[in-house]
């Protein structure tokens, strides 16, 4: 059988005071510090998540924002390329208008002047076909 002296007893509850000594002094310490360091990592890798839903929302923005300024940049292109096109289109309708009224005068001074010449000529024709008649007949008419 077992036998339990003295000794057996003190050693048990030096042990009890051993254990409840070192949970006040070491490992509550060290559990607090550990429940610390886990909520801090906690909390760490919380805002390190908002971050980056954060970050990944303004790249998200400026993508959209950039998607917006090439759209607008691509309309606006294709504006200005119209007004060019109906710019170009009025000057040379311009162009050909002042040609063709350039055109009709030149024509005009060309009829005016081939009349003229008419008239001149057929004032001189009589003459010219009596030197004609006088050279041809050898005689005056």
């Amino acid at each position: 059988m077992i036998n339990i002296d003295q000794s057996l007893i003190y050693q048990i509850i030096n042990v009890l005071l051993l254990m409840l000594i070192l949970n006040i002094l070491l490992y509550k310490p060290i559990r607090n510090i550990l429940k610390q360091r886990s909520e801090k990592v906690a909390n760490l890798a919380a805002e390190a998540q908002k971050a980056q839903s954060e970050m990944t929302r303004k790249e998200q923005d400026y993508q959209d924002r950039l998607q917006q300024a090439r759209k607008e940049g691509f309309e606006q292109k294709n504006l200005f390329k119209l007004e060019g096109q109906e710019e170009e289109k009025r000057l040379v309708q311009q162009a050909n208008q002042r040609i063709e009224a350039e055109l009709t005068q030149n024509r005009q001074k060309i009829a005016q002047q081939v009349e003229e010449a008419r008239k001149k000529l057929s004032g001189e024709i009589t003459s010219f076909s009596r030197e004609i008649a006088q050279k041809i007949l050898g005689r005056t008419i």
